[in-house]
């Protein structure tokens, strides 16, 4: 069992505030889009995204699943079962309001189940997607390792019963349990990782070894997004010395941008906790609306840090 050295009780706010800022500049088209990826690199204010009808200040399924995910860890203890999870993601996407953001087959999927239990006997779970890691960083408050492995599992079976899912999921839970509970510098977090995930993610090694070649986060060389997508946020957390600094560069990356600033700074806010943060980030996220907003996230974070501090 490790100490919380690093308790961050902004931790779903994080999310919540890169999610809603890197869903302005995901998947952009150049030259078309250049002015839109000039303006997110203002950081004066959220962005619209040109195409996909993303609401400025609003955050996506990379938010709301972690949510759910942080939901399931307060309402219940030790054994965990999928349908508490799959409950908190149904109830979740009920509660923001059936939010668009998610992946156009499971938005239609969601907006057709009622419950987690037909959630569990309708869900077709074989995506090699990056869904399993994005909302993986709640897990890191789990006290022990084994613990933060088997959570994290079982959850991305749910989705992303995968090897790619599998990993992409314990590599984020990992990651963020270091941050919050090793007491050791994030240059040393690929070591840690290592030297806990099973042997069955080891094919997936290179993303803790290899720097990430500064080009868009999607599927490349052969490799799902799920996994280029763990790759990038290692990147970015061992070598970004701030949130800000993290944000501008995985928009100059493009791609998925929101996910992938989203699980770095979920991660990474741990470390940075004195960082001053433009005022507009909590202010304007979600409109300002209490039921979602920046009050709403702190208040989960910070009864997720009580639980497990």
């Amino acid at each position: 069992r490790e100490t919380m050295h690093y308790p961050n009780p902004r931790m779903l706010l994080s999310i919540g505030m890169a999610d809603a800022y890197g869903a302005g500049a995901e998947y952009l088209k150049f030259p078309r889009d250049q002015a839109v990826r000039d303006e997110c690199l203002l950081f004066k204010g959220y962005v619209a995204h040109p195409t996909h009808g993303h609401t400025a200040s609003h955050y996506t399924d990379d938010t709301e699943m972690s949510v759910a995910n942080a939901k399931a860890l307060l309402a219940h203890a030790a054994p965990y079962s999928p349908r508490m999870f799959a409950d908190e993601y149904v109830a979740e996407f009920r509660r923001g309001g059936q939010r668009k953001g998610y992946s156009r087959g499971f938005q239609a999927f969601l907006e057709r189940i009622r419950d987690g239990k037909e959630f569990l006997a309708n869900i077709r779970p074989d995506s090699e997607k990056n869904g399993a890691a994005m909302r993986a960083v709640p897990f890191g408050v789990l006290p022990t390792v084994s613990e933060v492995l088997e959570a994290s599992t079982l959850q991305a079976r749910l989705t992303h019963d995968t090897p790619v899912g599998t990993f992409s999921a314990r590599a984020v839970a990992l990651m963020s349990h270091f941050a919050l509970r090793v007491d050791m510098p994030l240059r040393d977090l690929p070591r840690y990782c290592l030297a806990h995930l099973p042997k069955e993610d080891m094919r997936f090694r290179r993303v803790f070894v290899d720097r990430w070649p500064s080009q868009p986060v999607t599927s490349s060389e052969g490799m799902p997004v799920g996994i280029t997508t763990v790759h990038a946020v290692v990147d970015l957390v061992m070598h970004e010395g701030s949130l800000m600094g993290i944000l501008e560069r995985g928009i100059r990356w493009g791609g998925d941008v929101d996910s992938v600033v989203a699980i770095a700074w979920g991660i990474a806010s741990a470390r940075h906790s004195a960082e001053r943060l433009p005022d507009f980030l909590a202010r304007d996220l979600e409109g300002g609306d209490p039921r979602t907003g920046a009050a709403y996230l702190l208040d989960l974070g910070k009864q997720l840090m009580a639980k497990f501090a």
